[in-house]
Protein backbone atom coordinates (compact mmCIF):
# COMPACT_ATOMS: atom_id res chain seq x y z
CA UNK A 1 0.00 0.00 0.00
CA UNK A 2 1.22 3.48 -0.81
CA UNK A 3 -0.07 6.57 0.88
CA UNK A 4 -0.47 9.78 -1.04
CA UNK A 5 -1.62 13.24 -0.11
CA UNK A 6 -3.14 15.36 -2.84
CA UNK A 7 -4.22 18.80 -1.82
CA UNK A 8 -5.58 21.37 -4.22
CA UNK A 9 -4.14 24.76 -3.37
CA UNK A 10 -6.28 27.59 -4.62
CA UNK A 11 -3.46 30.02 -5.15
CA UNK A 12 0.21 29.09 -5.41
CA UNK A 13 2.72 31.82 -6.19
CA UNK A 14 6.04 30.43 -7.32
CA UNK A 15 7.44 33.60 -8.83
CA UNK A 16 9.38 35.91 -6.57
CA UNK A 17 7.89 39.30 -5.82
CA UNK A 18 9.31 42.39 -4.21
CA UNK A 19 7.99 44.49 -1.33
CA UNK A 20 7.15 47.15 -3.92
CA UNK A 21 4.69 44.81 -5.67
CA UNK A 22 1.56 46.72 -6.63
CA UNK A 23 -0.63 43.88 -5.33
CA UNK A 24 0.56 44.17 -1.73
CA UNK A 25 -0.47 46.62 0.96
CA UNK A 26 2.12 47.01 3.70
CA UNK A 27 0.60 47.85 7.08
CA UNK A 28 3.67 48.64 9.18
CA UNK A 29 5.44 46.73 11.94
CA UNK A 30 3.85 43.96 13.99
CA UNK A 31 5.35 44.00 17.49
CA UNK A 32 5.23 41.07 19.91
CA UNK A 33 5.81 41.79 23.58
CA UNK A 34 7.20 38.50 24.84
CA UNK A 35 7.82 37.16 28.31
CA UNK A 36 10.89 35.24 27.19
CA UNK A 37 13.87 35.57 24.87
CA UNK A 38 15.24 32.75 22.70
CA UNK A 39 18.59 31.30 23.68
CA UNK A 40 19.36 30.62 20.04
CA UNK A 41 18.01 31.27 16.54
CA UNK A 42 19.19 27.85 15.34
CA UNK A 43 16.22 25.58 14.51
CA UNK A 44 18.31 22.55 15.49
CA UNK A 45 18.59 23.98 19.01
CA UNK A 46 14.92 24.87 19.35
CA UNK A 47 13.56 23.97 22.75
CA UNK A 48 10.13 24.47 24.27
CA UNK A 49 9.94 28.26 24.51
CA UNK A 50 6.97 29.56 22.56
CA UNK A 51 8.94 32.70 21.70
CA UNK A 52 11.65 30.59 20.07
CA UNK A 53 8.95 29.09 17.92
CA UNK A 54 7.43 32.46 17.04
CA UNK A 55 10.76 33.80 15.79
CA UNK A 56 12.10 30.65 14.13
CA UNK A 57 8.89 29.74 12.29
CA UNK A 58 8.76 33.23 10.79
CA UNK A 59 12.18 32.66 9.18
CA UNK A 60 12.27 28.89 8.56
CA UNK A 61 9.96 26.27 7.09
CA UNK A 62 9.67 22.49 7.18
CA UNK A 63 9.05 19.98 4.44
CA UNK A 64 5.49 19.58 5.68
CA UNK A 65 3.19 21.52 7.96
CA UNK A 66 0.05 21.04 10.03
CA UNK A 67 -3.20 22.48 8.78
CA UNK A 68 -5.49 24.23 11.24
CA UNK A 69 -7.39 20.94 11.45
CA UNK A 70 -4.28 18.99 12.44
CA UNK A 71 -3.70 17.30 9.07
CA UNK A 72 -0.26 16.92 7.48
CA UNK A 73 -0.04 19.28 4.48
CA UNK A 74 2.66 20.32 1.98
CA UNK A 75 5.17 23.09 2.65
CA UNK A 76 8.61 22.81 1.07
CA UNK A 77 7.63 19.35 -0.14
CA UNK A 78 4.68 19.20 -2.52
CA UNK A 79 4.05 15.47 -2.28
CA UNK A 80 5.36 12.17 -0.93
CA UNK A 81 5.14 8.39 -1.01
CA UNK A 82 5.37 6.19 2.09
CA UNK A 83 6.35 2.54 1.61
CA UNK A 84 4.15 -0.32 2.78
CA UNK A 85 6.43 -1.04 5.74
CA UNK A 86 6.62 2.68 6.67
CA UNK A 87 10.42 2.59 6.44
CA UNK A 88 10.94 4.64 3.27
CA UNK A 89 9.66 8.18 2.72
CA UNK A 90 10.13 9.76 -0.71
CA UNK A 91 9.42 13.50 -0.89
CA UNK A 92 9.18 15.77 -3.93
CA UNK A 93 10.40 19.32 -3.30
CA UNK A 94 8.76 22.57 -4.30
CA UNK A 95 10.30 24.31 -7.30
CA UNK A 96 11.42 27.94 -7.23
CA UNK A 97 11.99 28.37 -3.49
CA UNK A 98 14.68 30.87 -2.48
CA UNK A 99 16.68 31.04 0.73
CA UNK A 100 17.43 34.37 2.37
CA UNK A 101 21.02 34.14 1.09
CA UNK A 102 19.84 33.92 -2.51
CA UNK A 103 20.46 30.20 -3.00
CA UNK A 104 17.68 27.97 -4.34
CA UNK A 105 16.14 25.04 -2.49
CA UNK A 106 17.14 21.60 -3.73
CA UNK A 107 17.60 18.11 -2.31
CA UNK A 108 21.07 18.87 -0.96
CA UNK A 109 19.63 21.49 1.42
CA UNK A 110 17.24 18.91 2.85
CA UNK A 111 19.89 16.21 3.19
CA UNK A 112 22.33 18.56 4.92
CA UNK A 113 19.67 20.09 7.19
CA UNK A 114 18.33 16.76 8.44
CA UNK A 115 21.79 15.26 8.91
CA UNK A 116 22.95 18.40 10.72
CA UNK A 117 19.93 18.45 13.04
CA UNK A 118 20.41 14.80 13.95
CA UNK A 119 24.19 15.09 14.40
CA UNK A 120 24.08 18.17 16.62
CA UNK A 121 21.68 16.51 19.05
CA UNK A 122 20.47 19.83 20.43
CA UNK A 123 17.08 21.15 21.43
CA UNK A 124 13.91 19.30 22.24
CA UNK A 125 13.10 17.78 18.85
CA UNK A 126 15.97 15.34 18.37
CA UNK A 127 13.77 12.31 19.03
CA UNK A 128 11.87 13.03 15.81
CA UNK A 129 14.95 12.15 13.74
CA UNK A 130 16.17 9.36 16.02
CA UNK A 131 14.82 6.57 13.75
CA UNK A 132 16.37 8.06 10.58
CA UNK A 133 19.00 5.73 9.12
CA UNK A 134 19.83 7.78 6.02
CA UNK A 135 18.79 10.79 3.98
CA UNK A 136 19.69 10.86 0.29
CA UNK A 137 18.95 12.84 -2.87
CA UNK A 138 17.61 10.64 -5.66
CA UNK A 139 17.63 13.69 -7.95
CA UNK A 140 17.84 17.48 -7.57
CA UNK A 141 14.28 17.79 -6.27
CA UNK A 142 13.60 14.41 -4.66
CA UNK A 143 14.68 13.20 -1.23
CA UNK A 144 14.51 9.67 0.17
CA UNK A 145 14.49 9.12 3.94
CA UNK A 146 15.13 5.61 5.28
CA UNK A 147 14.15 4.68 8.84
CA UNK A 148 15.73 1.97 10.95
CA UNK A 149 12.29 1.03 12.24
CA UNK A 150 8.73 2.22 11.75
CA UNK A 151 8.03 5.27 13.90
CA UNK A 152 4.91 7.37 13.39
CA UNK A 153 6.40 10.07 15.63
CA UNK A 154 8.88 10.77 12.81
CA UNK A 155 6.15 11.58 10.32
CA UNK A 156 4.06 13.44 12.89
CA UNK A 157 7.05 15.51 13.96
CA UNK A 158 8.59 16.23 10.55
CA UNK A 159 6.75 19.59 10.19
CA UNK A 160 8.83 20.88 13.09
CA UNK A 161 12.21 20.07 11.48
CA UNK A 162 13.26 23.19 9.59
CA UNK A 163 15.34 23.40 6.42
CA UNK A 164 18.48 25.58 6.27
CA UNK A 165 20.61 26.71 3.36
CA UNK A 166 23.35 24.14 2.71
CA UNK A 167 25.46 26.91 1.17
CA UNK A 168 25.21 28.97 4.36
CA UNK A 169 26.12 25.96 6.50
CA UNK A 170 29.22 25.24 4.40
CA UNK A 171 30.27 28.89 4.24
CA UNK A 172 30.04 29.43 8.01
CA UNK A 173 31.29 26.12 9.40
CA UNK A 174 34.17 26.45 11.85
CA UNK A 175 36.17 23.56 13.29
CA UNK A 176 33.46 21.06 12.42
CA UNK A 177 30.69 22.88 14.32
CA UNK A 178 28.26 22.63 11.36
CA UNK A 179 27.96 26.44 11.54
CA UNK A 180 26.56 26.21 15.06
CA UNK A 181 28.11 29.49 16.19
CA UNK A 182 26.84 31.27 13.09
CA UNK A 183 23.25 30.00 13.26
CA UNK A 184 22.99 30.74 16.96
CA UNK A 185 22.79 34.44 16.08
CA UNK A 186 21.93 34.40 12.35
CA UNK A 187 19.22 32.89 10.18
CA UNK A 188 19.16 31.66 6.57
CA UNK A 189 15.84 30.00 5.88
CA UNK A 190 13.05 30.12 3.31
CA UNK A 191 10.40 31.70 5.54
CA UNK A 192 8.41 34.85 4.78
CA UNK A 193 10.55 36.98 7.11
CA UNK A 194 14.32 37.37 7.20
CA UNK A 195 16.50 38.43 10.10
CA UNK A 196 17.49 42.09 10.31
CA UNK A 197 19.12 42.03 13.72
CA UNK A 198 18.97 40.37 17.12
CA UNK A 199 19.77 42.66 20.02
CA UNK A 200 20.09 40.25 22.98
CA UNK A 201 18.06 41.37 25.95
CA UNK A 202 16.09 43.82 23.84
CA UNK A 203 14.51 42.56 20.62
CA UNK A 204 14.69 40.53 17.42
CA UNK A 205 13.75 42.35 14.23
CA UNK A 206 12.73 40.66 10.97
CA UNK A 207 11.61 42.09 7.63
CA UNK A 208 9.49 40.71 4.80
CA UNK A 209 11.60 38.54 2.47
CA UNK A 210 11.07 39.93 -1.06
CA UNK A 211 11.52 36.57 -2.80
CA UNK A 212 9.28 34.50 -0.56
CA UNK A 213 7.78 31.69 -2.64
CA UNK A 214 4.35 32.18 -1.05
CA UNK A 215 4.05 35.69 -2.47
CA UNK A 216 2.89 38.97 -1.00
CA UNK A 217 -0.56 39.68 -2.40
CA UNK A 218 -3.05 41.45 -0.15
CA UNK A 219 -2.28 43.05 3.21
CA UNK A 220 0.80 42.12 5.25
CA UNK A 221 3.12 43.53 7.89
CA UNK A 222 6.46 44.63 6.50
CA UNK A 223 8.34 44.16 9.78
CA UNK A 224 8.02 41.67 12.63
CA UNK A 225 9.63 42.64 15.95
CA UNK A 226 9.78 40.51 19.10
CA UNK A 227 10.56 42.64 22.17
CA UNK A 228 11.95 41.20 25.41
CA UNK A 229 12.75 42.32 28.94
CA UNK A 230 9.52 44.24 29.60
CA UNK A 231 7.51 43.58 32.74
CA UNK A 232 3.87 42.76 32.21
CA UNK A 233 2.51 46.12 33.39
CA UNK A 234 4.74 47.90 30.90
CA UNK A 235 3.62 45.56 28.13
CA UNK A 236 -0.02 46.31 28.88
CA UNK A 237 0.56 50.07 28.82
CA UNK A 238 2.40 49.79 25.52
CA UNK A 239 -0.45 47.74 24.06
CA UNK A 240 -3.01 50.30 25.20
CA UNK A 241 -0.96 52.90 23.30
CA UNK A 242 -0.74 50.69 20.21
CA UNK A 243 3.01 50.11 20.48
CA UNK A 244 2.59 46.36 21.04
CA UNK A 245 0.23 44.20 19.02
CA UNK A 246 0.45 40.83 20.80
CA UNK A 247 1.38 39.89 24.37
CA UNK A 248 2.14 36.24 25.09
CA UNK A 249 1.53 34.36 28.33
CA UNK A 250 -1.11 36.70 29.70
CA UNK A 251 -2.70 36.10 33.08
CA UNK A 252 -6.20 35.68 34.38
CA UNK A 253 -6.61 39.30 35.48
CA UNK A 254 -5.79 40.34 31.94
CA UNK A 255 -8.96 38.67 30.69
CA UNK A 256 -10.99 41.04 32.85
CA UNK A 257 -8.90 43.99 31.68
CA UNK A 258 -9.38 43.02 28.05
CA UNK A 259 -13.14 42.74 28.57
CA UNK A 260 -13.26 46.40 29.64
CA UNK A 261 -10.84 47.75 27.03
CA UNK A 262 -11.63 48.89 23.51
CA UNK A 263 -7.96 48.44 22.54
CA UNK A 264 -7.31 44.90 23.82
CA UNK A 265 -8.87 41.49 23.29
CA UNK A 266 -7.87 38.11 24.69
CA UNK A 267 -7.48 34.70 23.05
CA UNK A 268 -7.57 31.23 24.61
CA UNK A 269 -5.18 28.74 23.06
CA UNK A 270 -4.31 25.07 22.87
CA UNK A 271 -6.46 22.73 24.99
CA UNK A 272 -3.78 20.01 24.65
CA UNK A 273 -1.61 21.76 27.19
CA UNK A 274 -0.70 20.48 30.64
CA UNK A 275 0.77 22.31 33.60
CA UNK A 276 3.26 20.24 35.61
CA UNK A 277 5.41 20.52 38.70
CA UNK A 278 8.85 18.88 38.58
CA UNK A 279 10.93 17.59 41.51
CA UNK A 280 14.65 17.06 40.98
CA UNK A 281 15.91 13.81 42.51
CA UNK A 282 18.52 15.35 44.79
CA UNK A 283 18.85 16.02 48.54
CA UNK A 284 15.54 15.41 50.31
CA UNK A 285 13.85 14.89 46.94
CA UNK A 286 16.07 11.89 46.24
CA UNK A 287 13.83 10.09 48.76
CA UNK A 288 10.73 8.77 46.98
CA UNK A 289 8.67 9.05 50.17
CA UNK A 290 9.42 12.78 50.30
CA UNK A 291 8.39 13.21 46.67
CA UNK A 292 5.22 11.23 47.32
CA UNK A 293 4.50 13.42 50.35
CA UNK A 294 4.84 16.57 48.24
CA UNK A 295 2.53 15.09 45.62
CA UNK A 296 -0.12 14.59 48.33
CA UNK A 297 0.46 18.13 49.63
CA UNK A 298 -0.09 19.90 46.34
CA UNK A 299 -3.15 22.24 46.49
CA UNK A 300 -4.89 20.94 43.36
CA UNK A 301 -8.37 22.28 44.08
CA UNK A 302 -7.08 25.72 45.07
CA UNK A 303 -5.06 25.91 41.87
CA UNK A 304 -8.08 25.08 39.72
CA UNK A 305 -10.13 27.71 41.56
CA UNK A 306 -7.65 30.53 40.95
CA UNK A 307 -7.61 29.68 37.24
CA UNK A 308 -11.28 30.77 37.09
CA UNK A 309 -12.62 28.65 34.29
CA UNK A 310 -9.56 28.14 32.09
CA UNK A 311 -8.26 24.92 33.68
CA UNK A 312 -9.32 21.37 34.53
CA UNK A 313 -7.68 18.75 36.79
CA UNK A 314 -5.39 16.13 35.25
CA UNK A 315 -5.79 12.43 36.03
CA UNK A 316 -2.51 11.40 34.41
CA UNK A 317 0.82 12.80 33.25
CA UNK A 318 -0.67 12.38 29.75
CA UNK A 319 -3.59 14.42 28.48
CA UNK A 320 -7.09 13.03 28.07
CA UNK A 321 -8.14 12.63 24.47
CA UNK A 322 -4.66 11.61 23.34
CA UNK A 323 -3.64 8.18 22.05
CA UNK A 324 -2.45 6.05 24.97
CA UNK A 325 -3.92 8.12 27.80
CA UNK A 326 -5.14 6.29 30.89
CA UNK A 327 -6.34 7.57 34.25
CA UNK A 328 -3.65 6.66 36.79
CA UNK A 329 -3.77 9.65 39.15
CA UNK A 330 -6.22 11.20 41.60
CA UNK A 331 -5.46 14.95 41.98
CA UNK A 332 -6.52 15.43 45.60
CA UNK A 333 -4.68 17.17 48.43
CA UNK A 334 -4.19 14.95 51.50
CA UNK A 335 -2.06 16.63 54.15
CA UNK A 336 -2.41 13.72 56.59
CA UNK A 337 -0.97 11.32 54.03
CA UNK A 338 1.82 13.80 53.35
CA UNK A 339 2.72 14.01 57.05
CA UNK A 340 2.70 10.23 57.40
CA UNK A 341 5.09 9.79 54.47
CA UNK A 342 7.44 12.49 55.77
CA UNK A 343 7.47 10.78 59.16
CA UNK A 344 8.68 7.59 57.47
CA UNK A 345 11.49 9.45 55.70
CA UNK A 346 14.79 10.84 56.97
CA UNK A 347 13.44 14.39 56.67
CA UNK A 348 10.62 14.48 59.20
CA UNK A 349 12.04 17.62 60.82
CA UNK A 350 11.70 19.72 57.70
CA UNK A 351 14.07 21.08 55.07
CA UNK A 352 14.46 23.83 52.50
CA UNK A 353 13.96 23.74 48.71
CA UNK A 354 14.62 26.19 45.88
CA UNK A 355 12.05 26.77 43.17
CA UNK A 356 12.32 28.87 40.02
CA UNK A 357 9.24 30.71 38.79
CA UNK A 358 8.16 33.85 36.93
CA UNK A 359 6.39 36.46 39.07
CA UNK A 360 5.08 38.21 35.95
CA UNK A 361 3.43 34.98 34.82
CA UNK A 362 0.26 34.92 36.88
CA UNK A 363 -0.66 31.20 36.82
CA UNK A 364 2.94 30.21 37.48
CA UNK A 365 3.09 32.68 40.38
CA UNK A 366 -0.17 31.33 41.83
CA UNK A 367 1.15 27.78 41.58
CA UNK A 368 4.43 28.65 43.29
CA UNK A 369 2.88 30.62 46.15
CA UNK A 370 0.05 28.16 46.84
CA UNK A 371 2.49 25.24 46.98
CA UNK A 372 4.88 27.27 49.13
CA UNK A 373 2.08 27.92 51.64
CA UNK A 374 0.99 24.27 51.70
CA UNK A 375 4.51 22.97 52.29
CA UNK A 376 5.08 25.51 55.06
CA UNK A 377 2.41 23.63 57.03
CA UNK A 378 4.69 20.58 56.84
CA UNK A 379 7.78 22.45 58.01
CA UNK A 380 9.21 22.68 54.50
CA UNK A 381 10.60 26.03 53.41
CA UNK A 382 10.37 26.88 49.70
CA UNK A 383 12.60 29.72 48.52
CA UNK A 384 11.14 31.21 45.35
CA UNK A 385 13.55 32.60 42.79
CA UNK A 386 12.08 34.87 40.10
CA UNK A 387 14.47 34.58 37.15
CA UNK A 388 14.37 35.15 33.37
CA UNK A 389 13.55 32.16 31.19
CA UNK A 390 16.99 32.01 29.59
CA UNK A 391 18.72 32.05 32.97
CA UNK A 392 16.47 29.23 34.16
CA UNK A 393 17.21 27.08 31.09
CA UNK A 394 20.95 27.60 31.58
CA UNK A 395 20.64 26.51 35.22
CA UNK A 396 18.64 23.40 34.28
CA UNK A 397 21.43 22.11 32.02
CA UNK A 398 23.64 21.29 35.00
CA UNK A 399 22.62 19.01 37.86
CA UNK A 400 24.50 21.13 40.39
CA UNK A 401 22.77 24.37 39.40
CA UNK A 402 19.33 22.96 38.51
CA UNK A 403 16.49 23.97 40.81
CA UNK A 404 14.94 21.53 43.27
CA UNK A 405 11.50 22.34 41.91
CA UNK A 406 10.05 24.08 38.90
CA UNK A 407 6.75 24.34 37.10
CA UNK A 408 6.01 24.59 33.44
CA UNK A 409 3.42 24.21 30.70
CA UNK A 410 3.95 21.55 28.08
CA UNK A 411 1.86 21.32 24.96
CA UNK A 412 1.82 18.73 22.20
CA UNK A 413 1.13 19.37 18.52
CA UNK A 414 -0.24 15.86 17.89
CA UNK A 415 -2.71 13.87 20.04
CA UNK A 416 -0.20 11.21 21.10
CA UNK A 417 0.57 10.60 24.79
CA UNK A 418 4.01 9.20 24.05
CA UNK A 419 5.29 12.57 22.90
CA UNK A 420 4.16 14.29 26.10
CA UNK A 421 5.65 11.53 28.25
CA UNK A 422 8.91 11.74 26.31
CA UNK A 423 9.20 15.47 26.82
CA UNK A 424 8.30 15.17 30.48
CA UNK A 425 10.83 12.61 31.60
CA UNK A 426 12.81 10.72 28.93
CA UNK A 427 16.44 10.37 30.03
CA UNK A 428 17.79 11.69 26.71
CA UNK A 429 16.63 15.17 27.75
CA UNK A 430 18.86 15.22 30.83
CA UNK A 431 21.43 18.04 30.56
CA UNK A 432 19.57 19.72 27.69
CA UNK A 433 17.61 22.18 29.82
CA UNK A 434 14.57 21.62 27.61
CA UNK A 435 12.80 18.91 29.58
CA UNK A 436 13.05 16.19 32.25
CA UNK A 437 13.74 18.72 34.98
CA UNK A 438 13.28 15.92 37.50
CA UNK A 439 16.51 14.34 36.15
CA UNK A 440 14.61 11.08 35.91
CA UNK A 441 16.65 8.20 34.50
CA UNK A 442 14.60 5.02 34.31
CA UNK A 443 15.54 2.57 31.51
CA UNK A 444 12.20 0.80 31.89
CA UNK A 445 10.30 4.05 31.29
CA UNK A 446 12.50 4.93 28.31
CA UNK A 447 12.03 1.48 26.78
CA UNK A 448 8.24 1.72 26.97
CA UNK A 449 8.25 5.05 25.15
CA UNK A 450 10.67 3.78 22.52
CA UNK A 451 8.72 0.61 21.76
CA UNK A 452 5.23 2.12 21.51
CA UNK A 453 5.71 4.17 18.31
CA UNK A 454 7.23 1.21 16.44
CA UNK A 455 3.87 -0.58 16.51
CA UNK A 456 1.32 -0.20 13.76
CA UNK A 457 -1.37 2.45 14.30
CA UNK A 458 -4.32 0.92 16.10
CA UNK A 459 -2.30 -1.84 17.79
CA UNK A 460 -3.75 -2.17 21.34
CA UNK A 461 -0.25 -2.67 22.72
CA UNK A 462 0.41 1.05 22.17
CA UNK A 463 -2.14 1.91 24.85
CA UNK A 464 -0.81 -0.81 27.15
CA UNK A 465 2.80 0.37 26.91
CA UNK A 466 1.96 4.04 27.36
CA UNK A 467 -0.37 3.33 30.27
CA UNK A 468 2.43 1.43 32.00
CA UNK A 469 4.76 4.40 31.43
CA UNK A 470 2.24 6.79 32.97
CA UNK A 471 1.89 4.56 36.01
CA UNK A 472 5.69 4.51 36.46
CA UNK A 473 5.84 8.31 36.63
CA UNK A 474 3.11 8.42 39.25
CA UNK A 475 4.65 5.58 41.30
CA UNK A 476 8.08 7.23 41.24
CA UNK A 477 6.57 10.67 42.00
CA UNK A 478 8.92 12.76 39.89
CA UNK A 479 6.32 14.95 38.21
CA UNK A 480 3.03 16.29 39.56
CA UNK A 481 0.23 16.60 36.97
CA UNK A 482 -1.42 19.83 38.08
CA UNK A 483 -3.98 20.88 35.49
CA UNK A 484 -5.05 21.03 31.89
CA UNK A 485 -4.69 24.72 31.15
CA UNK A 486 -5.33 26.96 28.22
CA UNK A 487 -2.80 29.43 26.94
CA UNK A 488 -3.88 33.09 27.09
CA UNK A 489 -2.56 35.90 24.93
CA UNK A 490 -3.68 39.46 24.24
CA UNK A 491 -3.99 41.23 20.91
CA UNK A 492 -4.41 44.89 20.03
CA UNK A 493 -7.61 45.92 18.27
CA UNK A 494 -5.67 46.77 15.10
CA UNK A 495 -4.52 43.16 14.55
CA UNK A 496 -6.15 41.21 11.73
CA UNK A 497 -5.53 37.67 10.51
CA UNK A 498 -4.18 36.24 13.76
CA UNK A 499 -5.47 32.90 15.02
CA UNK A 500 -3.74 30.79 17.66
CA UNK A 501 -2.35 27.61 16.11
CA UNK A 502 -2.41 24.61 18.48
CA UNK A 503 -0.23 22.59 16.09
CA UNK A 504 2.52 25.19 15.62
CA UNK A 505 4.89 23.68 18.16
CA UNK A 506 6.40 25.32 20.12
CA UNK A 507 4.72 28.39 18.63
CA UNK A 508 3.81 29.74 15.20
CA UNK A 509 2.13 33.12 14.79
CA UNK A 510 1.76 32.73 11.00
CA UNK A 511 2.98 36.32 10.66
CA UNK A 512 2.55 36.08 6.89
CA UNK A 513 -1.23 36.00 7.51
CA UNK A 514 -1.24 39.00 9.86
CA UNK A 515 -1.88 42.62 8.95
CA UNK A 516 -2.74 45.78 10.87
CA UNK A 517 -5.75 48.00 10.38
CA UNK A 518 -5.22 51.74 10.81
Amino acid sequence: MKKYLRIVIAVTLLLAVTPANADVTWTGAFVLGSCCEPNSLDPAAMGISQTEGYVITAMYEGLTQYSREGEIAPRLATGWDISDDALTYTLTLREGVSFHDGSTLDAEDVVVSLERHKSLGLGNLGFILAPVASVSATDDMTVEIQLTSADFQFWAGLPHIKILSAEAIAANESDGDMAGDFFRENAVGTGPYQLVRWDPGRQTEMSAFPDYWGGWEGSHVETFIARYGLDFSTRLLLMEDGELHLIDWAGLSDIRRAETSDAISYNLGNPLQGFYHFMKQDGPLADKKVRQALTHAYPYEAMIEVMQGVALPLNSPALSGTIGHCAVFEPAQDMDAARALLAESDYADGFSLRQAYRHANEPRRFAAVLFQEALAELGIEVVLDDIPWGTFIDAQRNFDTAYDMSSHWLNIPIPYSGEMLFRLNHSSLIDTGTGNWAWYNNPEFDALLEEAPTLAPGDPRIDELLCEAQQLLIDDAVVIPVMLSQYIDLTHSSVRGYQYDPYGFPGDLHVHDIWLEN
